[in-house]
């Protein structure tokens, strides 16, 4: 029986572009900010947007 092995997904911080644990998340050590994720399609979100640039979702908040 083959094992299925579970594919590591890398995530990295929008902003520096350090890769970040996914125990650190939403949290980015080097750069010290919390990242903004759209709540619709999950990708990263400038602060200071109100709609998002990727699917057009209003960010509430």
């Amino acid at each position: 029986m083959a094992k299925q092995q579970k594919k590591k997904e890398h995530l990295f911080c929008p902003y520096c572009e350090e890769e970040m644990r996914q125990a650190d998340l939403p949290y980015c050590r080097a750069c010290q900010l919390t990242i903004f994720y759209c709540p619709k399609c999950r990708k990263p979100l400038p602060r200071e947007k109100r709609v998002c640039p990727h699917c057009g979702t209003e960010i509430k908040g």
